[in-house]
This record gives C-alpha cells, structure tokens and sequence, in this order.
C-alpha cells in the first residue's frame, strides 16, 4: 500500500514536471519562429498621457541619486511628468538627497513618511498613489537607471483603454562584476526576452514584476489598489487586473537598467522573499484562476504554472526523497529506472535543457555569443534556486495556514544591499 502510494504521488510529481518542460519549449519555439506582438512599440511619440513615476526609497543613499539623475534627463513632456519619491523611514541621506532634487526640478516631490508601523514597498506605493496626480502611474525601483525613452515606450500602451498593466525588460548593469552577477545576467536575458515576450505572443499573462512597469490609477483603484500584505506585490497585482479582464502588455524594447545583488548571501534573501511573496500569491489567486469565466484554458493553464514556479523545486525534492526511499527499501526493479528517470527530467525542466534552450536562445537575440559558455554553471544557480525554494514554501505554508484575513502581521523593509555608492561619489548632497 505504502509503495502504491507513494508511486501515484511520483507519477504526479512526473506529470507536474513533463507540463512545465513542454511550456518552456513552447516558449522556446514561439520566440524563435513564432509572430512577434510589437503592438505598441512604435508608438512612444505618438501617445503622450500623463504619468506619475513613483520610487519607493528606503535607506537608498548609494543609489538615490543615479536614478533620480535619470528620471530628470527622461525626454518626456515635463507638463505632464511627475517623479514622486517615497522615502520611507529612511534612516540615512535618502530624504537629503531627494529634497536636493526636488529643489532642483520643478517636476519632482518628496514625501517623507516618518509615522505609523506599515512599511515595506506595497505601503510605500500606496501612499504614493494617493499622491499621484496623473491618469498613468509608473514604478521603478531605486537601484534602476531607466533609458531615456523608457518612460515615453512604457506608457505608449495606454493608448489601448483594455491595458491595465504595462511591464518593460530588465537589464543588469553590473555584470562583469562576479561570477554571481553573471548568472544573473543569463537569467534575467532568459526571463525576459523569451519567456516574457513569448508570453505577450501567446497571448498568456506577461507578469508585471514590480519595477519597470505601470498600472492605470482608475484600474488600481478598481482592483483594490497594493496589497501591503503582500511580500510580492508585484505579482498579487497582475492577477487582480487579469482577472478582472484587463489586458498586460509587455515592451521588451523598454530596457531600464539594474544593479544584481553581488554575494550569495544577498542573493539568497532576495530569492527567499520572491518566493516566500510569490507562493502568498498561489494561495490567493489558484482557485480564482481555475474558475475564472473569462479566461481561456491557455491563460488558465499558464495562469496556474506562473503561480507555481516556486513550488516546483519542492515537488523535485520530493521526488528525489521518494525515489531513495523506493530504491532501498525494496520496490520493484523498474522503480529504480522510474526514480531516475525523475531526477533526470527534473534536472533537463530546471537546470539543463529546458532552461539552458530559453536562455541559449536570449543570448543568440542578443547577439551576445561568448555568454554561451557560461549556460552549464546554471546547475550551481539550479541546487541554490531548490534549497532557498524549498525553505521558503515551508515558511509561506505555515503563514498561509496560520494567517487569517484579518490577520495584524506587519511587513518590514527586506531590501537588497546596495553596493553601487561604493565606486562613485555622485549622492553626495553637498555636490
């Protein structure tokens, strides 16, 4: 009985695994061979609606400046451009070095959040929007440099009255700088230009990731604006609007560049709260995806894998478990080949041929040829991504079955040490 069990959950785990190595060739193929959506792309001056930028700065100080130096060289029309800073319980230079600015350009406000216990980015962002004067809300994070036409190319969408969300690419700037940050730079090519787009193309839901993007205010507010209980807010919010029947567009020509975490330490926090954020967002939007009347079974299915990509190394770890338990406690002789057919798989979904395609395949786009020979050392990102994954549904497991809907659990700032002040002196405030 126990090894029959145990076999329909390792089919199941099989079947689990099998859909996402289809989905990732889908997209493989789809970005390579299939229609490219450009829907919006030649459109930034064309369409010009005015839009607020917020940027939510906790203890910002190394990196405040750059982007606001940015924001304020941006080729928008400035009669109808707001840049809004949140400096949230900053205990640092970050409001010195926003007012500097705000002095500075007419166009760009401060607000300075000193009182009350809810902080972390959605509360940040939701004080900023209720002081964002424009149709169009834009977000970047605060290590981000957006290009010069980033704002015009993200907001061109709009001109479509179905678009809710917007969503722009993410390029690390400070690549060369390590192993790590070279594996991110891999990762972050792979996510976004095939996985993202081929999204878009398919018409499935391309996930706003919380930076780099924009929401129309009238539809935040239909949705129930930020969740501040949310650790990923980014993601909560994309389905609210999906779900509410309105369209994402994704803009991969809309690049706005980043700075990736340098150490694994930082890196495994900031994996950590992804999933931890992402899996809050599978316990509350699953069963309303399944449901939904206005989704197509495409957009269910993807709605549903999307959800669950951080579950996935933890079905993996089962799987392995069950496999060593069946091996040496007497299954029969092909449950052997069965288990080890499963790590294969699991390994060829995450961290070889699957993946290894979508990202091979970013880089050829890229025209970035010699990063090809970094694709094998994704196995270290693979067992590191599986262990943090794993510990993280652990914990969003607990807090889901523990935390009610009026539960008084308070996010803190969990943010990304930033390093960039360390090589240049330009937040200096008395510049």
């Amino acid at each position: 009985m126990v090894l029959f069990v145990i076999g329909i959950i390792l089919i199941s785990i099989f079947t689990v695994l099998i859909v996402y190595t289809v989905r990732h060739y889908i997209f493989l193929w789809n970005r390579l061979f299939g229609k490219q959506r450009r829907n919006f792309q030649d459109l930034p001056s064309m369409y010009q609606p005015s839009v607020s930028v917020l940027v939510p700065m906790h203890n910002e100080e190394k990196v405040a400046a750059k982007i606001l130096t940015r924001l304020a060289e941006t080729n928008y029309p400035r009669d109808r451009y707001e840049v809004i800073i949140i400096n949230d319980h900053s205990t640092d230079k970050t409001g010195q070095i926003a007012d500097k600015y705000a002095s500075k350009h007419k166009f760009i406000k401060v607000v300075h959040r000193t009182e009350g216990k809810s902080r972390g980015k959605a509360s940040a962002l939701e004080v900023g929007t209720v002081f964002a004067s424009h149709e169009v809300i834009l977000i970047f994070d605060a290590d981000y440099q957006p290009s010069k036409n980033c704002v015009q190319r993200l907001v061109a969408p709009f001109c479509d009255v179905a678009v809710g969300l917007v969503m722009g690419r993410v390029v690390p700037l400070n690549a060369p700088e390590s192993f790590l940050t070279r594996m991110l730079d891999l990762e972050r090519s792979g996510g976004y230009q095939v996985d993202q787009q081929a999204r878009y193309n398919l018409d499935f839901i391309p996930q706003y990731g919380g930076t780099v993007g924009g929401v129309r205010k009238d539809v935040l507010r239909a949705c129930g604006s930020w969740d501040i209980k949310k650790l990923a807010e980014d993601t909560d919010i994309t389905y609210r609007v999906f779900l509410k029947g309105w369209k994402i567009t994704y803009v991969n020509i809309a690049e706005c560049y980043e700075e990736v975490v340098h150490d694994w330490k930082e890196r495994r926090g900031q994996l950590r709260r992804w999933a931890i954020g992402h899996n809050q967002c599978f316990y509350a939007h699953a069963s309303k995806t399944i449901s939904s009347p206005i989704l197509g079974f495409g957009q269910k299915v993807d709605g549903l894998l999307l959800l669950g990509v951080y579950i996935v190394p933890v079905l993996m770890v089962i799987g392995w478990l069950l496999g060593i338990y069946v091996y040496f406690f007497g299954a029969y002789w092909w449950w052997v080949l069965f288990a080890a057919l499963l790590f294969t798989l699991a390994y060829n979904n995450v961290g070889n041929f699957a993946v290894f395609c979508e990202v091979g395949t970013s880089v050829v786009l890229d025209k970035r040829g010699r990063a090809v020979w970094l694709l094998p050392f994704n196995l270290f990102n693979f067992f590191a991504n599986m262990w943090v994954s794993t510990e993280a549904f652990v914990v969003s497991f607990y807090e889901n079955l523990t935390d009610g809907p009026e539960s008084e659990r308070v996010l803190e700032w969990d943010k990304t040490k930033r390093v960039s002040g360390d090589r240049t002196s330009e937040t200096s405030v008395d510049d």
